[in-house]
């Protein structure tokens, strides 16, 4: 398939009320529907005023809602690998590609045969009981999403492919761990974009790299004053959580917790308070609350 005027040729239509406005792609994020079809799934898309650029049945037929120089409404708030300026209403809307997966994810319908879904953990809450097992994605769906992304890495300068779990982490979960990045990761160059390169700057002298993104998660490492780390992405929450005190009122809140990787492996090591690091991608005003 080729694309022309940012669409890809022979591709079917849908359209969704959502409007964008006009974006170069550096990103591809996937996610999953929590529903069963494209026709479920727009049906909710437009109550919602939400959109994806592409949508793709479990059979592999594929949709496109809009040209890839148009922003649509699929990662809510998010953040990936900002080197500054990550505030309480950032977006990776904004230079992004949705495809969207018909998948129940870890809801997935229990009516189904067993062997229609497997276990799993997610990288970044791999304790949550409810999330141990999940719908599988059929092949017919995955070729259809590769060759689509694969198009897309052809024709826009992506710097990478990530989930939607990637940039709002604990926000919305998908597309799952049972969906494998690496395929359309390899097609890229090498190596990847990091994030904000840092170090531990803490006052006890070191920084605990935690499981999860809390407190009372699982120590995993301790990192002396001077190691250096790179921010993937900074965490989301509950109300409780958010880094600035009496936040407004929305979905989704900035904690005081970031995914990071250590030297340069580019890989998700753990999670670590950022008040024990030198410096931050958030806004002068936020990292004050720190």
């Amino acid at each position: 398939m080729s694309i022309n005027n940012h669409f890809i040729s022979g591709l079917g239509r849908k359209t969704l009320l959502h409007k964008g406005r006009s974006q170069l792609p550096r990103l591809i994020v996937i996610h999953y529907s929590v529903t069963n079809t494209v026709a479920e799934a727009a049906m909710a898309l437009n109550h919602e005023k939400l959109s994806y650029h592409i949508l793709i049945e479990k059979d592999g037929t594929a949709f496109q809602t809009r040209g890839f120089n148009e922003t649509a409404a699929h990662p809510g708030l998010s953040n990936w690998k900002s080197e500054k300026d990550i505030g309480l209403g950032n977006s990776v809307a904004q230079g992004s590609v949705g495809i969207c997966l018909m998948n129940k994810g870890y809801a997935y319908d229990k009516t189904l045969p067993q062997s229609a879904s497997a276990p799993g953990k997610l990288i970044y809450n791999p304790n949550d009981q409810s999330m141990q097992r999940w719908e599988k994605y059929p092949q017919a769906q995955i070729n259809a999403c590769h060759q689509i992304a694969s198009d897309v890495i052809a024709a826009y300068p992506i710097t990478e492919v990530v989930g939607h779990h990637d940039v709002a982490i604990m926000g919305k979960f998908d597309p799952g761990p049972l969906y494998d990045f690496s395929p359309l990761n390899a097609l890229l160059p090498s190596p990847k974009l990091l994030g904000l390169k840092t170090t531990v700057d803490s006052k006890d002298g070191f920084l605990n790299l935690r499981e999860e993104p809390n407190a009372q998660s699982t120590v995993l490492q301790n990192l002396a004053n001077g190691a250096p780390v790179h921010v993937r992405s900074v965490t989301y929450g509950s109300r409780v959580a958010c880094i600035q005190p009496s936040p407004a009122k929305r979905k989704r809140y900035l904690t005081a917790w970031a995914s990071v990787s250590l030297g340069d492996d580019n890989q998700h090591a753990g999670f670590v308070h950022m008040g024990g690091l030198k410096s931050t991608p958030l806004t002068p005003t936020l990292a004050a609350f720190l």
